[in-house]
C-alpha cells in the first residue's frame, strides 16, 4: 500500500519526538538495562505515530474532497499532500464565495436603483406583515422621512388606509393579484381625498422542492390624480365643444327647414333668414378654426428659433383690424419703441395671439372709445399690453378668464361672434414661448391684457 508524503512526514515526526523523549529518559538511567528497555519503547512509539498520522491524513483527504464538492470543482486525483489539497480547496471556496457575495451586492444595488428610479410607489411585506421594502416615492406619499424608517415595522403603521394593507394581505393569503383604489390627504391641504391612487398587489413566491412558497406580498402604487383631472378636462372640453357646435347648427337647421317647407316666404324674410344662416355658418367656421389653432399650438413640436419683430406684428395687426375699429368709431393707437423688439418663436402663432387680444378690445369697447397697444422691452423681456375702454371684468372672473369656453357674458359674447377660445389661445401661445400672461380690470373702467416674452438675446 502506497503512503502519501503527508503520512510519512507525520510518522517520522512523531517517531522522532517520542524516541527523543524515551532516549532522554534512558540517558538518565544507568547502565545497559535502561538502553535495552528504551529501544523497544521507541519502536512502539513509531508504530503508534504511524497509525495517528494515517488517520489524520485520511481525514484531511476527506475534508479536501468535501471542499472541492462545496466549491463545485473536481477533487484533485492521485496521491499527494492531503493538507495541501485541503488548503487549495478552501482557498478556491473563499474565492468563489467572495465572487458570489460581490454578485449579490451588485444585484441588490441594481434592484435598489431600479426601484428608487420608479415613478410608482413600491411596498413589500413579509409573512409577519412587516414592511420588507419601501422605495423613496412611496415613502414620500406616506409621509416618511426615509424608506428605512418603515422597514421592519407593521404595514398598518405605514398607512391607515385599509385598502393598502388589505390588498397586500389578501394577495399573500390567496396567492392572487389584487387591485384597489384609495385616497390620501395632500400635505398642503386638509381635503381627505385630494390625491387619488391605485395599487396592484401580488404575492411574493419562492421556488422550492415542494413547490412555490409564499414569502410575502408586493404592491405597486401609482397616482391617478392628474389622470382624473385630465379626464375631467376632456369631458368638460367635449361637452363645451358639443354645446358650442350645437347652437349654430340648430339655428342653421331651423332656418333652412323653414325655407324648404314654406314656399310662400317673401323675399325679405328669405334674405333675412339667409343672412342669419351666413352669420351662424361664419360662427361655426370660426369655432372650428380656433379649435384647430389650439390643437396645433398644443401639439406642435416645432423649435422656436425664428426671429420675430413684435413691433412689426403690432403694426400689421392694427392695420388689419383698423376697418373694424373705424366701423365702431374706435381709435386704435400703437405705442411702440423706435427700434425693433425681437423675440424667438413662431411668427404665425404670435400674430394670432396679438390679433385675438386686439380683436377682443375692439369688440368689447364702447363706440367712440380708444384701444391702445403698448410695446416695450424691459429687463430682458418684451412686454406687450392691450388696453381698452370696455365694460371691464368683475374680480370673480379674472382667475378663469383664460379658460377654454369661459365667458363673462355669454349672451353678449355669442352676439359678437366670440368662440370662447380666443384668450385660451393667447395663453397657450405665450406659455409655449416661455412667457406669461395676466389681466387687470375693473367694472366700467376697461381692461388691460398683458403678456411678456423673453427677448431674443435672453432666449
Amino acid at each position: 500500500m502506497t503512503r502519501s508524503p503527508l503520512y510519512w512526514r507525520l510518522t517520522l515526526s512523531g517517531a522522532v519526538l517520542l524516541a527523543a523523549g524515551f532516549l532522554t529518559g534512558s540517558a538518565m538511567a544507568s547502565g545497559l538495562l535502561g538502553a535495552a528497555v528504551a529501544a523497544p519503547v521507541a519502536i512502539l512509539a513509531v508504530a503508534a505515530a504511524g497509525v495517528g498520522a494515517r488517520r489524520l491524513a485520511e481525514r484531511a483527504g476527506r475534508l479536501a474532497e468535501k471542499a472541492a464538492e462545496l466549491v463545485g470543482t473536481e477533487p484533485e486525483s492521485g496521491v499527494g499532500d492531503e493538507l495541501a489539497r485541503l488548503e487549495s480547496g478552501l482557498e478556491a471556496g473563499r474565492t468563489r464565495f467572495a465572487e458570489q457575495l460581490d454578485q449579490l451586492r451588485a444585484d441588490r444595488n441594481q434592484l435598489t436603483a431600479v426601484l428608487g428610479g420608479m415613478v410608482e410607489g413600491v411596498v413589500a411585506i413579509d409573512l409577519d406583515r412587516q414592511v420588507l421594502h419601501l422605495n423613496a416615492v412611496a415613502a414620500e406619499w406616506f409621509g416618511r422621512s426615509s424608506p428605512e424608517t418603515a422597514v421592519g415595522r407593521p404595514v398598518y403603521e405605514l398607512s391607515r388606509q385599509p385598502e393598502l394593507s388589505g390588498a397586500l394581505i389578501e394577495a399573500m393569503e390567496k396567492r392572487t393579484q389584487v387591485s384597489r383604489s384609495f385616497g390620501l390627504a395632500s400635505s398642503d391641504s386638509s381635503e381627505v381625498d385630494q390625491r387619488k391612487f391605485e395599487l396592484n398587489a401580488s404575492p411574493l413566491l419562492t421556488a422550492s422542492d415542494s413547490g412555490e412558497l409564499v414569502e410575502g406580498a408586493v404592491a405597486v402604487i401609482h397616482e391617478t390624480s392628474e389622470l382624473e383631472r385630465l379626464e375631467g378636462m376632456r369631458r368638460d372640453f367635449v361637452s363645451n365643444v358639443s354645446h358650442e357646435l350645437k347652437t349654430p347648427l340648430t339655428a342653421i337647421h331651423g332656418y333652412v327647414e323653414t325655407l324648404l317647407e314654406r314656399e310662400d316666404v317673401d323675399a325679405g324674410t328669405r334674405r333675412r333668414f339667409l343672412r342669419k344662416i351666413r352669420k351662424q355658418s361664419s360662427r361655426l367656421g370660426a369655432l372650428v378654426s380656433d379649435l384647430l389653432t389650439l390643437s396645433r399650438i398644443e401639439s406642435s413640436a416645432e423649435r422656436l428659433e425664428n426671429l420675430v419683430d413684435l413691433r412689426a406684428q403690432v403694426e400689421e395687426v392694427l392695420g388689419l383690424l383698423r376697418p373694424s375699429g373705424d366701423a365702431r368709431g374706435l381709435e386704435l393707437v400703437a405705442d411702440c419703441p423706435g427700434a425693433p423688439v425681437n423675440v424667438r418663436g413662431e411668427e404665425e402663432a404670435l400674430r394670432q395671439a396679438l390679433s385675438n387680444l386686439v380683436d377682443n378690445a375692439v369688440k368689447y369697447s364702447a363706440e367712440g372709445g380708444r384701444v391702445v397697444v403698448r410695446l416695450h422691452a424691459l429687463n430682458g423681456r418684451a412686454v406687450l399690453e392691450v388696453e381698452d375702454e370696455g365694460p371691464g371684468i368683475a374680480p370673480e372672473h379674472l382667475d378663469r378668464i383664460f379658460e377654454r369656453f369661459y365667458r363673462v357674458d355669454r349672451a353678449r359674447s355669442r352676439e359678437l361672434g366670440g368662440t370662447g377660445l380666443g384668450l385660451s389661445i393667447v395663453k397657450n401661445v405665450v406659455q409655449r414661448h416661455g412667457g406669461g400672461v395676466e389681466v387687470e380690470s375693473e367694472r366700467d373702467r376697461g381692461s388691460t391684457f398683458r403678456f411678456w416674452l423673453p427677448t431674443a438675446r435672453q432666449s
